[in-house]
């Protein structure tokens, strides 16, 4: 069902009119002019319609189509007409669906005095009839290549009939390259002769071969030679009507040989019903977005039924489970990018990385068969040992192997084997050893996972630490750079202060290089290289320190007129402030860099001369007559720090 949008005054409007004039009932039927999309369908509609608690059920008369003649003109037009009725929400009667792409090429004809627009492009069609929401009688789909306004090839069509949604009867589908042709019964399993023959002549031509549903064999022909499939001929067991589709062919090939297999892969019969199946979800698509739909035909066929008991249906869970996780793991390992470059010259790294090959050709990609038959739901379609055969053609992979690895063209080799509580054993069924494989699997990916997690993380950390000694060096030959440069244009007081610095920094690096253990040199090399970043910022802010203190001077430095000399003087404001940063904590940082500097106390105090300067320039346009007061008899830094506000961490 579907929802009308109609804005508010219309539909005042409309029920204004009908209310004068008769009765409103809820099942009274309406009609609708107006803009509808259907799924990516957007077009004029017109049809009728019943609200039905507050919901729009189709009855009636139904069309919807699109087409722009000036898009046409332009460029491509894309066209669609839907065409047919319901009953009650259900599509029911003759329908008719109609899709095109056409381009004019701007060519025209007259013909009756009017224009006539030729069109090229492609034209998609379906008709016949539909009851209650299934296909009834003839249902003809077509695809045709239109040039110049006729039909110039059919590049596909598909005529079937139906009973209420069943195929019955005798159908034939086509494209460009191969007709089908075939029957059914009246239960609308597969029957008799199905061929396949090519439009050419040429290529190899198909008979399959049913039997009520059951499919016999199936002959394969070309020019020179024919070959004759087994298919089920001959089974006497229990059965299961299935659809004949992708499942169904999968189902067929795990009792084939591989031979057989490939010939089957080469067939055109499924694609062709794939293609018929695509355009019929098509239609249903739409019609389903309208109402009620059983639209999809289904041809269907028997296969041979070995149902799995409960306990066999929890393996099956568990096979699913560990193949999952296990493939996650194979693949993060499989595609990580350091240990492709590291197997490539560390043995140890190799043979980790082969034997998650090893494991994931042999136990996963088995397992992936039987993950891929259970998501299809055919697994109850082939015996157990059927099975066996089809997904391990070379015999249950065994837990002890040999691994080999290549380094710089030498070959080597080293043992391994799965540790795992999980072992086949012939006393077990089918599907319990498969769950036993399935584990096995998982085990030997997870215990190599966690070893190439432990190389991960020692390359890792030696990674990380010759990137930080790289650092180390940097930023000591950027410090002992930078002071020597400004060393001889500094005050002296300042230089001492800068000296001390790089020797500090020659010691840190000096006690960096006595540590061996590998564990704790990264640690120092972290902690190192943070200290002589803030060792360079330090050096900076020591450099900068003559021109704080001569913005400071410069800033408490007022101009004012003596009248005794006539002239403009200058004269110190707040000296009491000014005279607590020059003569009390500038001496102090100095001091605390040249006698009491750690690496654990660098920033902080960097941040505190900093802090202090910023905070003296700020209380140049402030009320501190309070502040001098205090300051008059106070010599101790770290008071002075306190009564500027600023936060001393230099001393911990």
């Amino acid at each position: 069902m579907i929802r009308l949008i109609i804005k508010p005054l219309l539909q005042f409007l409309v029920f204004l009119v009908v209310g004068i004039s008769i009765p409103m009932s809820g099942q009274e039927t309406q009609t609708y002019n107006g803009p509808l999309q259907i799924g990516k369908y957007n077009g004029k509609a017109t049809y009728s319609y019943k609200l039905v608690e507050n919901d729009t059920v189709l009855d009636g008369d139904f069309t919807v189509l699109r087409s722009n003649l000036q898009e046409l003109l332009q460029k491509q037009d894309y066209s669609f007409q839907f065409k047919g009725a319901f009953v009650d929400g259900t599509a029911n009667g003759p329908w008719k669906f109609q899709f095109g792409k056409f381009n004019s090429q701007s060519q025209s004809e007259i013909i009756d005095y009017q224009y006539r627009v030729l069109v090229s492009g492609i034209q998609k069609s379906a008709s016949g009839k539909i009851q209650m929401g299934k296909p009834n009688g003839k249902w003809t789909i077509l695809e045709e290549q239109i040039e110049n306004s006729e039909i110039s090839n059919t590049i596909f069509k598909s005529v079937i009939f139906f009973e209420n949604g069943v195929p019955q009867k005798n159908f034939s589908i086509n494209n460009e390259n191969y007709t089908l042709v075939g029957r059914f019964l009246r239960d609308g399993l597969a029957h008799d002769e199905w061929s396949l023959f090519p439009s050419n002549g040429m290529d190899q031509s198909e008979s399959w071969y049913f039997k009520d549903g059951l499919l016999q064999s199936i002959r394969v022909d070309d020019e020179s030679d024919h070959k004759t499939i087994k298919g089920y001929k001959g089974y006497n067991g229990q059965t299961k009507i299935i659809n004949l589709n992708a499942g169904y062919i999968n189902a067929l090939e795990i009792q084939l040989s591989q031979v057989d297999v490939d010939i089957l892969h080469h067939n055109s019969l499924p694609e062709l019903l794939k293609q018929n199946a695509a355009r019929y979800q098509e239609v249903d698509d739409i019609l389903s977005e309208l109402g009620k739909s059983e639209f999809l035909p289904e041809f269907k066929v028997k296969v041979p039924y070995y149902a799995l008991d409960s306990l066999e249906v929890s393996k099956v869970d568990s096979i699913v489970s560990y193949y999952k996780k296990a493939n996650e793991l194979s693949e993060s390992i499989l595609h990580n990018s350091q240990l492709n470059i590291l197997k490539l010259s560390d043995t140890n790294t190799a043979y980790q990385y082969n034997t998650v090959l090893h494991l994931k050709e042999n136990f996963l990609t088995p397992i992936q068969e039987i993950v891929s038959y259970d998501s299809l739901g055919i697994l109850e379609y082939t015996s157990r040992q059927q099975l066996i055969n089809h997904v391990f053609p070379a015999g249950m992979p065994k837990s002890k192997v040999d691994i080999e690895m290549q380094i710089d063209s030498v070959i080597s080799s080293k043992p391994y084997t799965i540790t795992s509580n999980a072992v086949t054993n012939t006393d077990n069924s089918s599907i319990a050893n498969i769950e036993a494989v399935a584990k096995m699997g998982y085990d030997g990916i997870l215990s190599i996972a966690n070893e190439v997690k432990e190389t991960l993380a020692q390359e890792k950390r030696q990674n990380e630490l010759a990137s930080l000694e790289e650092e180390i060096i940097l930023q000591n030959d950027s410090l002992v750079t930078f002071i020597e440069a400004i060393n001889d244009s500094i005050p002296l007081k300042y230089a001492k202060s800068l000296h001390q610095i790089k020797s500090f920094a020659s010691t840190t690096l000096n006690d960096y290089s006595k540590v061996k253990s590998a564990q704790n040199r990264l640690y120092a090399a972290r902690n190192t290289v943070e200290c002589l970043d803030n060792l360079n910022d330090l050096s900076r802010t020591v450099s900068q320190m003559p021109v704080y203190h001569t913005a400071i001077k410069e800033s408490y430095t007022d101009r004012i007129w003596n009248p005794f000399m006539a002239t403009l003087m200058d004269e110190d404001i707040k000296k009491k402030i000014t005279s607590a940063y020059s003569k009390i904590l500038e001496p102090y940082f100095l001091t605390e860099i040249e006698q009491h500097i750690s690496c654990e106390t660098i920033e902080n105090l960097n941040n505190t001369i900093t802090a202090t300067y910023q905070k003296v320039l700020e209380l140049k346009d402030q009320d501190t007559k309070k502040l001098e007061r205090k300051l008059k008899k106070e010599k101790d830094p770290v008071t002075v720090l306190e009564m500027l506000n600023v936060q001393n961490t230099t001393k911990q």
